[in-house]
Formats: C-alpha cells, structure tokens, sequence
C-alpha cells in the first residue's frame, strides 16, 4: 500500500509532464505494480480489503460514466451512439465468442462467453487523450464518449452472469436462471433508479435552499454510488447494475450537475485514485500471468479483439452514416480495453478461485489486451488524434462537422490542460 500511494503522489505531481510525454496513468501504474509483486501467489487478490476496493472502483466508474453521459443533450444525433452500442458492441461480442470458442475451447461456452463480454467494453479514461482533444471534431468525441461510458454498463451483466454459471458449476448444483439473472437484475434496477431519484432530489432541494456548501454537495455526489453499491449488496441485488442506471438516472435527474458540473468533480477524483489502485493490482497480476505461462492461443484473441474484432462491428455499425473512411477508422482504432476489463478480471479471480482451470487462460486474455490497449492507445493518442484533427481542417467533412454536445470523459482532470480545454463542461 506504501508503494501505491508514492507512486500516486509522485504521478500527481508530475502529471502534466508524464502527458506531454505521452506517459499515462495506467502505464506508470501498471509498471509499478508489475515491479512490486514478483510472484502471483504474493497478490492477496482474495483479500477482502482488497477486493472490496476493486468493487467500488468499478461502482464508481460506471456511476460516474453513465452519469456524465446526458441522452437528452444528444438531440437528434443519438443515433450515431446508438449504432455503436445496439450494433457494434453485441457484434463484437458476439465475433469474439466465436473466436475464443475455436481457439480455446478447453474454457467452455461460458469462459467464452466471460472473455469476449469482459474484453469488448472501452475505457473513458484512456479515451480522455482523444476525446477531450479539441482538433477532434466535437461531434466524433461526444460519440466515443458516450460509447465508453456504457458499453461497460451492458458488458457487466453478461460478465457476472458468466461468472455465476462457471462458480456454480464448481458446486453441486446447476443454478436458476431466475436466482442468478431475473431477481438481482430487478432488484438492481429498483435500488438503482430508486435511489439515484431520491437522492437527486434531495440534493436539488438542499442546494435550492441553501442548505448545503458546494463542498458538501461534491460529498453528496461522492456518497450517492457508494450508498447503491452497499444498499444493492445487502438487498442481494446486482450492485455494479445498480450503480449502472443509478448513474444514468441521477445524471437524467439532477440538474444541478448541468447548472454545477465541478459538483461532481470530487467523484471523478476519487474513481481516477480507486483506478489507479486497480491498475497497480493488474501489474502484479500480469506478472503472476507470466510465471505460470502465456499461450498463444490467448494473445490472438486479445490482438484480434483490440483490432479486426473492433474495426469490422465500427465499420458495420456506422454504414449509412456518410461518416469518411478515416473518421471509421479513428474511432475504430480508439477503443481502448481498461479499468472494467481488470476489474472484471479480479472478479473471476473472486468467484473462480485460483485453482479454476478455466481463471487462467481467462486471465491471460483480459491481461494481454489491457496491456497491449494501455501502450498502444496511450502512445499513438494524441499523434493520430493530431493527425486526424488535420485531415478534418483540410477536408472539412459533412458530417463529422455536425454541432454536438461536450464530451466530459473521466481522467480528463489529467490529460485536459496538454490540449489546452478547459475541461469543465458536462
């Protein structure tokens, strides 16, 4: 812990030199976290403190990305974020579980099925360098965005449904599809709206009448997935659902983040230090990965799932569109694999345990694609968004050229200041 928090305070105090340099926050932190855990078996991944940490990370980045993502500020050109998530993702998914299928079948139906809905959601986050690039017309950000900051959302419940199936199998008994799906999804979804509804309200009604600080309202926003996280796994609800459209509901329902948007400033601090924890447990876990033994079979799938399996669903799902090639492509190519990828990673760790035949080559895919997504995206983000921003200037295309609305990524807070945005508007 002593090692995370140097590693935290000296990336926070040079944060805009490591930008510049085009070093980011999961490079360093995963770096780190590899050169401090020297065998797997030294990584307490079942430590309860641990795993708890991992969980409301997750909790905190989907509360905050669904949040950010305002559908009724999209107007008329939701249809384009749409076809992203209602086409591309479930393709993508979809092609992914047929090659992993084919290419590792010894994981079963279901690690198939865990791997390729685990690998395909995008980060917000490591999207920042792209999407709060103002040379990137404001059109194609808002739609990288708002692609981010669900595609996790609909990716978590096929994961934990996966992962119910495979835990149960290690038992005695076959699980119900009404214990394991219907009820903790029916209850996630009224802890969730319900609690995000009230809790928005109240704080509309504080803040109305002067009865709360801007601080304490920034507290508030913090405390609110928190208290869905913890309301939803004493119910026996489905938490990270619940944080899930408690985010899209508390964002639809609080109009004092669209009037106050550094309201939420604090949650998006905090879910940027709970995810740079998270990156520094990947780091061992990738070296725990590497002593027991990469196949090839796994490295494929992570190479395929962060290339063709990612430009052909973009491809498919933008046709009709009058999108240009080159715009297809950068937004092919900017999907990059982090934070809920690991964090899923940690839950199999969880409800598999580490003598799963199946948690290692599962490991070994979500591991290899995080990696190769973290230096490749992070590295080539800002060249090509340049490039790209040049290729918009000289062609000035219709369609990309568009009037949308801001786009308002997490981890912004580091990355925003290199491209010279203010960063402030949700």
């Amino acid at each position: 812990m002593t090692v995370v928090v140097v590693v935290m305070v000296g990336f926070a105090l040079y944060s805009r030199w490591f930008t510049r340099h085009l070093v980011t926050a999961p490079m360093v932190f995963l770096v780190a976290g590899a050169a401090s855990f020297g065998l797997f078996d030294q990584l307490e991944a079942d430590n309860g403190v641990v795993q708890f940490a991992a969980e409301v990370t997750l909790a905190l980045v989907l509360f905050h990305d669904a949040s950010t993502v305002r559908l009724k500020s999209l107007g008329s050109d939701w249809r384009v974020p749409a076809r992203l998530l209602g086409i591309g993702f479930p393709l993508a998914v979809l092609l992914t579980f047929g090659l992993t299928s084919w290419l590792m079948p010894a994981v079963g139906v279901m690690g198939a099925l865990l791997i390729a809905a685990a690998i395909t959601p995008t980060d917000a986050g490591l999207g920042a360098p792209t999407v709060m690039n103002p040379v990137v017309p404001l059109r194609v950000r808002r739609m990288l965005n708002v692609e981010s900051g669900l595609n996790d959302g609909l990716a978590t419940p096929i994961v934990l449904f996966a992962l119910a199936v495979l835990a149960a199998n290690e038992g005695d008994g076959t699980p119900a599809v009404l214990e394991i799906a219907v009820i903790p999804v029916a209850l996630a979804l009224t802890v969730g709206i319900g609690l995000a509804v009230l809790t928005a309200r109240l704080l509309q009604y504080s803040a109305r009448h002067m009865d709360s600080s801007k601080t304490s309202q920034a507290v508030t926003v913090l405390l609110v997935p928190v208290l869905i996280f913890l309301v939803a796994e004493v119910v026996g609800a489905n938490a990270f659902i619940a944080a899930f459209v408690g985010g899209i509901t508390f964002g639809a329902s609080s109009p004092l983040l669209r009037q106050n948007p550094p309201t939420a400033s604090l949650l998006e601090t905090v879910a940027d230090l709970g995810g740079w924890f998270v990156w520094f447990l990947a780091g061992g876990l990738i070296v725990g990965v590497l002593a027991t033994g990469l196949s090839w079979q796994p490295v494929v799938v992570a190479v395929a799932a962060l290339t063709v399996l990612r430009f052909a669903p973009v491809w498919l799902s933008l046709l009709g569109t009058d999108f240009r090639l080159p715009t297809v492509a950068i937004v092919g190519w900017f999907g990059p694999r982090g934070l809920a990828t690991v964090v899923f990673a940690l839950l199999a760790i969880e409800e598999l345990g580490e003598a799963d035949v199946v948690l290692h080559p599962v490991l070994s895919a979500l591991l290899v694609a995080v990696v190769l997504s973290v230096f490749a995206h992070g590295i080539s983000a800002t060249p090509l968004a340049k490039r790209y921003g040049a290729w918009v200037a000289r062609e000035q295309p219709t369609q990309e050229s568009l009037p949308s609305s801001e786009p308002a990524p997490r981890g912004a807070a580091f990355t925003h200041e290199h491209h010279g945005t203010n960063g402030s508007v949700r």
